[in-house]
């Protein structure tokens, strides 16, 4: 039986409901290596929401209790689907569908862009149901995570860090955080998740050794965790390592998401929706 819900903006009020219902909708591995285990993260989700400016939240609530939230990013080639979570006793009533489809119509004007969203392997459910709207594999990740080299001395070592002053500063608040890591070779992207992983997109800083000594000379008790394609995982140097969790890219696009999500809840009675629309 199809539940009668409301759709609308998420406000900064909503924030510590959001915060419980991502966590408990993800396994422990999940919260360990993404920032949906940090003990702040309501705190960042009432930042985001009252900024108005990047990833736009839309909940679903019964009465006073949000009881889905759906997390959109609009880039310039993708309509991002970041999140999408459901309390368990509302979960295979529509819900779902419905919170994608009121989102995927707000971007209409963008059609021709393509929906994409990533998902965990340890969620069969999910990586089905969204095959099972049209949804394709683009790319196969491997999260690994390695243990970081011995200190040694900085003499010879050519690395530049910058942003630590203000990563330390959001750090504090969220419990995570973002600085950039320079050497000879390239320049890193490096996250900062809790007291114990560093976390990068680029296998190659596997290969440079000036890069992890950097890394060790802010943080030596911290492991790195890489995420990257299952072929460049393959191709890097992976002593030590362990793959901690494996996802999937999915894509397809807008017109066909909502074409098959609107086939699949039109014998469905409608949530009730509020006008105002947050872009």
């Amino acid at each position: 039986m199809p539940i009668c819900a409301d759709i609308r903006p998420a406000s900064a009020d909503d924030a510590v409901a959001i915060a419980e219902l991502m966590r408990a909708s993800v396994s422990e591995t999940v919260r360990r290596i993404t920032i949906l285990g940090s003990p702040h993260l309501a705190r960042f989700v009432a930042d985001q929401i009252a900024s108005a400016q990047g990833d736009v939240y839309r909940v679903s609530v019964l009465g006073p209790h949000v009881v889905g939230v759906c997390v959109w990013r609009l880039t310039h080639q993708r309509v991002q689907l970041n999140h999408l979570y459901l309390a368990p006793d509302v979960r295979g009533q529509g819900l779902g569908p419905k919170l994608i489809l009121e989102g995927l119509r707000r971007h209409q004007a963008t059609s021709d862009r393509r929906l994409s969203v990533e998902v965990f392997f340890d969620n069969p459910q999910a990586r089905t149901w969204y095959r099972s709207w049209g949804m394709r594999r683009e790319q196969h990740l491997k999260w690994v995570q390695i243990p970081l080299p011995l200190l040694q001395s900085l003499e010879n070592v050519r690395c530049v860090i910058t942003g630590l002053s203000e990563a330390n500063e959001r750090h504090s608040r969220y419990g995570f955080s973002q600085l950039s890591l320079s050497t000879p070779i390239a320049r890193y992207a490096i996250g900062r998740l809790g007291d114990g992983l560093f976390r990068t997109t680029s296998f190659s800083i596997l290969q440079d050794p000036a890069a992890l000594q950097g890394l060790a000379r802010i943080g030596s008790q911290r492991h790195l965790l890489c995420v990257g394609s299952v072929t460049h995982a393959a191709l890097a140097r992976m002593e030590s390592a362990t793959v901690v969790a494996e996802s999937e890219r999915l894509v397809t696009s807008n017109a066909a998401a909502i074409n098959s999500l609107e086939f699949s809840v039109s014998d469905q009675r409608p949530l009730r929706r509020q006008t105002s629309v947050r872009h």
